[in-house]
């Protein structure tokens, strides 16, 4: 069974990153894909799945721009993401936690572990008990 969930196509949105410069993205919808522009190059991709109507699984999701990292791209885009599908009544979205899914560039397991925590506490989610998935309840 397929599930529709109809979110703008494309829009601009101004952000502010954590070095407090001010930045115009621009999210593309397509699907469950989003890719978010700045000055017409990718700056973070995303995709997931519906599980039903109020549950995602996101799928990937990442920076593409090694230089691009750590600079709160992925935090703002992550948070109007979610946004969006909030508006859309998606109650719950969950992402694995795992280092096998690490894109490349990262020195390790631990390394990962700890960025991504940073991420995921950020971006409002929480670490499940084992450790294997992040997990957020949208209100």
């Amino acid at each position: 069974m397929e599930i529709a969930l109809y979110i703008r196509k494309e829009y601009f949105r101004g952000v502010t990153l954590t070095d407090k410069s001010a930045h115009i993205l621009e999210f593309h919808y397509e699907g469950e894909h989003v890719d978010v522009f700045e000055n017409g190059g990718l700056v973070f991709r995303f995709r997931y799945v519906l599980e039903t109507k109020f549950k995602a699984n996101i799928v990937e999701f990442y920076i593409p721009d090694m230089t691009m990292r750590g600079k709160g791209y992925g935090s703002v885009c992550m948070c109007e993401i979610l946004d969006q599908l909030r508006q859309k009544q998606v109650t719950v979205i969950r992402s694995p936690f795992g280092y096998a899914l690490a894109p490349i560039g990262y020195t390790g397991p631990d390394q990962y572990r700890q960025l991504m925590r940073g991420f995921w506490g950020a971006t409002g989610f929480e670490i499940s008990g084992d450790g294997d998935e992040a997990i957020q309840i949208l209100d």
